[in-house]
């Protein structure tokens, strides 16, 4: 039994143990290294997918977070349009106010509805973000839209309304629209006997009667075009304005402006005389319109609304 012991202990001791332990460590080892590479590489893998999926996470956190900004920004911007959209409407009804007091033409509701009018833009930029949010986008859209045709139709209009008040003004002031002097009318406009000759003459102006000295004033902004003395006017001088408009001022006792000055509204010009073919101090003070004489009596006081742009 020993001796059989022996026999199988010296024939794995001998050179079949080598041959034996050779082959099993070759296996071995590549069996070794391919298992440690497969396990490298599932472990990287698992590395990269964690690293990848927390990335991703992360990402769509971000996502989420930009989206509801995105929104909460889209919400206040469109709350923002409103709010402008309110204070033009506003600055409408000023408008219709100004138009109104200055007796100007209206700008009616359906006009103003036209200026702002068209179909509906859709974008589909951001249809990717769902349908609410690409809901929102498209009625914010729509508001800045309109938004920018009423600010565009209202400019335009506040142009216009600008454009007609300045002339308006520019009206009122160029035409003839007060008392020349202070007085009692002794001549009006029109057939008349004369109070020297007693002959049927036409009076082309009105007579103002009050003493020597007292303030004659220009009855609207003009330029002197002429002064100067004549037999039956006496010192007199003559004022041109814009629109066609001329003033004549005569049996005047002092002129204080010369030719080519320009001259306002209310300005002391002259003093009231009786210089010329006169039966007492007065002034006879005259309107023409594209050479034309008209009834001064139809310009004193006149209101700016009474005022309107016209070729008659």
């Amino acid at each position: 039994m020993v001796k059989l012991v022996k026999k199988i202990s010296d024939f794995f001791s001998v050179g079949n143990s080598k041959n034996l332990e050779f082959k099993i460590s070759r296996k071995m080892g590549r069996y070794f290294l391919f298992s440690v590479l497969v396990l490298g590489l599932l472990f990287c893998g698992s590395i990269l997918y964690i690293i990848k999926s927390h990335n991703e996470t992360i990402t769509a956190k971000d996502i989420i977070n930009e989206n509801r900004q995105l929104q909460e920004r889209l919400t206040a911007i469109s709350n923002e349009i409103d709010s402008v959209l309110v204070k033009i409407k506003i600055m409408e009804e000023w408008e219709d106010s100004i138009r109104s007091d200055k007796k100007l033409k209206s700008i009616g509701k359906e006009i103003r509805e036209m200026g702002i009018g068209g179909y509906p833009q859709i974008d589909t930029t951001f249809s990717s973000l769902g349908p609410i949010f690409n809901l929102k986008y498209n009625l914010t859209l729509n508001k800045l839209n309109q938004l920018k045709s009423k600010v565009d139709f209202d400019y335009l209009s506040h142009i216009e309304l600008h454009d007609k008040i300045k002339l308006k003004e520019l009206l009122y002031r160029n035409t003839p629209s007060i008392y020349p002097a202070y007085g009692r009318i002794t001549e009006s406009f029109g057939w008349r006997t004369h109070p020297l000759t007693k002959k049927k003459s036409f009076h082309y102006g009105l007579d103002f009667a009050n003493k020597i000295g007292t303030p004659i004033y220009a009855t609207s902004d003009g330029v002197v075009k002429e002064t100067g003395r004549q037999k039956h006017y006496g010192k007199y001088l003559a004022l041109s304005h814009k629109f066609g408009y001329q003033t004549n001022y005569a049996h005047l006792h002092e002129i204080f402006v010369k030719r080519g000055q320009k001259v306002k509204r209310g300005q002391i010009i002259a003093e009231m005389g009786n210089s010329g073919r006169s039966t007492g101090p007065h002034l006879h003070y005259e309107v023409i319109r594209y050479n034309k004489h008209r009834n001064p009596y139809y310009y004193l006081n006149k209101f700016e609304d009474d005022i309107v742009l016209s070729k008659n």
